[in-house]
């Protein structure tokens, strides 16, 4: 099968789509806002706040059914791809909260924002998509560890040179340089694993980071949120709410080395100066 590309000339099969469109970028295609990943935790946090706000009595069952229905016809718009956040709004939490308004009434649709703030909305929206974000990279990672594990049990008596500096060392095994790279990519999972223990909890309450007066359930809505519970400080979550994305930008900084590094050895052994290994 010949590849009809213009890099293709030594590609016996098509790679696959993803990875050709992740090294285009953005050369030939827009990026949607930011925002736009955001908004189905959003319209997730509302509903929780919503129906915390219900079974607490700050608001009624019918405002809060009403609202419930505004929700649901924005993501049917959203997962038809027709409900767009409009620039001038500023933010995903004002385009859905606006959209509930021109939907069902200033009365019933202002209700959502009682008792929060832009602060903690935006807080948990991040956590919420930082976290799945999280698990996938976990699972790819453990994906990825046991094909190289059953790789180097196939290549445990594989012999060839160790190369320090490109030049020839002590002997060793392919097996042995695939775990290598399982075993830096295992700290990886690790490294995840600790980011989830740090901060999957509840930061809904906070508000604009001193709480609020109105008598909020924060385990309600932890449970319905898929955390392990709310901050314990309201302070903490608002000051801080950077920390989570600079520790998942370090552990992926750090994963994405230890890929380059088992990329850059196999492009090096699969060239015409080793050929040692064929992709």
């Amino acid at each position: 099968m010949r590849v009809e590309k213009l890099w293709g000339g030594t590609f016996k099969e098509m790679p696959p789509q993803e990875m050709v469109d992740f090294l285009s970028g953005r050369d030939v295609k827009a990026k949607p806002p930011a925002d736009e990943r955001l908004i189905s935790y959003d319209l997730w946090g509302n509903r929780a706040h919503v129906l915390m706000l219900c079974r607490q009595g700050i608001l009624s069952r019918q405002d809060g059914r009403k609202i419930l229905r505004g929700l649901k016809a924005i993501e049917t718009l959203h997962r038809n791809g027709k409900f767009h956040l409009d620039p001038a709004k500023e933010d995903v939490h004002s385009n859905i909260e606006s959209f509930l308004i021109e939907t069902v009434g200033i009365e019933a649709g202002g209700m959502v924002h009682t008792g929060r703030s832009r602060n903690d909305q935006i807080v948990l929206d991040m956590r919420l998509y930082l976290r799945d974000r999280v698990f996938e990279f976990i699972e790819g990672l453990i994906d990825l560890i046991e094909t190289l594990l059953v790789r180097a049990e196939e290549h445990r008596l594989t012999v060839m040179p160790g190369y320090t500096h490109h030049q020839r060392a002590m002997a060793t095994t392919f097996g042995h340089l695939l775990l290598s790279f399982a075993e830096a990519l295992e700290r990886d999972v690790q490294r995840f694993i600790h980011w989830f223990c740090l901060f999957n909890k509840n930061p809904l309450g906070a508000a604009a980071g001193y709480g609020t007066s109105f008598n909020l359930d924060r385990q309600l809505t932890s449970r319905l949120l898929g955390f392990e519970g709310p901050t314990e400080n309201v302070t903490d979550s608002i000051t801080q709410r950077w920390e989570p994305e600079a520790e998942v930008a370090y552990a992926v900084t750090v994963m994405m080395d230890h890929l380059s590094t088992m990329a850059q050895t196999l492009i090096l052994l699969s060239s015409g100066e080793f050929k040692m290994v064929r992709l």
